[in-house]
């Protein structure tokens, strides 16, 4: 892979289940998508519903026009050894994904909304363009940041 899907930093992830106030119990699985482990909780599980701007800390990020912030769900336990950094998460296969790819200035030069299946191979062609060196990944249904992916391969 000329990429790599990347969840939450386990530093914001932290800060983020700290100032939570919102807490729900997992009653449906798939569902509830952790984006700090980029799995799906499972039955009984406990999350918090957080905002989280995929921009933050992306230095190029803090003007973009495109920067905004939107709901995402946390497990309330740290998660982050259950990250498997070698594959397209299947939280991500099974859905239906808005694919927004960005240049260093944090402009978007493609949008698609894609099959989660189809993924891999959309990220494999974003990885080739000279112009894309991050793309976020969104819920198409309900918008939710899912995801960011750094590109690693020559371009």
């Amino acid at each position: 892979m000329s990429f790599h899907v990347v969840p939450l930093p386990i530093c914001v992830a932290g800060d983020l289940r700290a100032a939570a106030s919102i807490t729900v119990v997992a009653d449906e699985s798939p569902g509830y998508p952790c984006r700090a482990c980029l799995r799906d909780a499972a039955l009984g599980e406990e999350l918090v519903l957080v905002s989280h701007d995929p921009f933050a800390g992306w230095t190029s990020g803090e003007t973009s026009p495109y920067r905004s912030a939107g709901p995402i769900f946390l497990h309330r336990r740290d998660c982050s050894a259950d990250v498997d950094p070698d594959r397209v998460p299947d939280q991500l296969v099974r859905r239906l994904l808005s694919v927004r790819a960005f240049d260093e200035a944090a402009m978007m030069v493609d949008g698609r909304v894609v099959e989660g299946i189809d993924l891999e191979s959309t990220l494999d062609e974003l990885a080739g363009r000279a112009d894309v060196t991050k793309v976020l990944v969104h819920n198409a249904g309900r918008g939710c940041f899912a995801a960011t992916v750094e590109m690693t391969g020559s371009r």
